[in-house]
């Protein structure tokens, strides 16, 4: 076993996730597990969806990220926190940082969603625009090394792991009769907290990963076995895309407790998006959608298996939701 799989091992347990969740308890709300007769149609067998879409900041990042806060030291707290994102991850650490009185400040990319970057503004998180997530990343460490702030990642953090963890729980007490759980994976924080839960309460459910065809690196990771180079394309899904370090804790989480990665296509995303208005009258973000795409592209291997899709974001601007349901529908 290699020092990252200690690391990881060690790090996330179902005490932590049971811990996390009293900590979070009064900073989030609990997500409702809803049935979809149109979606369970669709895929040929019974569908819940998890609506992480629903929770206080939109998505499920807040888990983490009001675990994240409520872990900080003393120093810690006056210094306050940095992380990169994309949108998601900022918002539920701002959300959590204002709840604390703790200051966050947050590096993005110019093509960050303008309503995420509104939500956290209104939050009274500093903002600072970079190329593309990469640089605003790797600037992000610079920053935290020189002022002494907490740099927060998105998924290779281990408090961030057990806060999305406790979505696991909330499944698993909600219908402990769950076979298949699908999960999107970004960074791989989500779904290694909810594997890590799941697991450990009933090891028969399958944790099953889904990514988008355009940035496929734990789905070639799980493939190989190993972390190899992988080739990414822009996508829709900006959420759950990029670059991933080889080194992340996340690998050995979901190398060995996570039964497969599937992905999705751009197209199969969209339509997701316009079946969760159609059956849900739900809005979905591209990012938070891919658990119901894979649903429908991989019914038949899903077929007589309780499901529950992870629903994990609404944060869309009007005009560019619009345009995607358009596309779509072939508007």
């Amino acid at each position: 076993m290699t020092e990252q799989d200690i690391r990881a091992t060690d790090s996330v347990t179902l005490k932590d996730i049971y811990r996390a969740a009293q900590k979070i308890k009064t900073t989030i709300c609990r997500t409702p597990l809803e049935y979809s007769q149109g979606l369970s149609a669709l895929a040929g067998t019974e569908v819940r969806l998890k609506m992480e879409s629903l929770q206080l900041t939109g998505s499920f990042k807040l888990r983490g990220a009001a675990n994240v806060i409520a872990s900080l030291n003393t120093q810690q707290k006056h210094a306050g926190v940095i992380a990169p994102t994309a949108g998601n991850h900022g918002l539920g650490l701002a959300f959590a940082g204002q709840v604390a009185h703790i200051p966050v400040t947050i590096f993005l990319p110019h093509s960050a969603d303008p309503m995420k970057v509104s939500a956290m503004k209104a939050c009274g998180a500093q903002l600072s625009f970079f190329a593309d997530i990469e640089e605003a990343r790797q600037a992000a460490i610079i920053t935290a090394q020189q002022a002494g702030i907490t740099f927060v990642s998105a998924y290779d953090n281990p408090q961030m792991i057990a806060g999305g963890g406790t979505a696991g729980l909330e499944i698993m007490e909600d219908w402990l009769e769950a076979e298949v759980i699908l999960v999107n994976i970004g960074g791989g924080g989500l779904i290694s907290g909810i594997a890590t839960a799941v697991k450990a309460i009933n090891p028969t459910v399958e944790i099953w990963g889904i990514q988008s065809e355009a940035s496929p690196t734990f789905a070639r990771w799980k493939e190989s076995g190993d972390t190899v180079p992988v080739a990414l394309q822009p996508s829709i899904a900006e959420g759950v895309s990029g670059y991933i370090e080889s080194g992340t804790m996340t690998w050995p989480l979901i190398r060995d407790r996570v039964d497969r990665v599937l992905t999705v296509s751009e197209a199969e995303i969209k339509t997701a998006m316009h079946s969760m208005l159609n059956f849900q009258r739900q809005v979905v973000e591209p990012s938070g959608a891919l658990a119901i795409a894979a649903a429908v592209r991989y019914g038949k291997m899903l077929e007589g298996r309780k499901t529950v899709c992870v629903v994990t974001g609404r944060n869309i601007s009007a005009s560019r939701y619009l345009t995607l349901l358009n596309e779509a529908v072939g508007a």
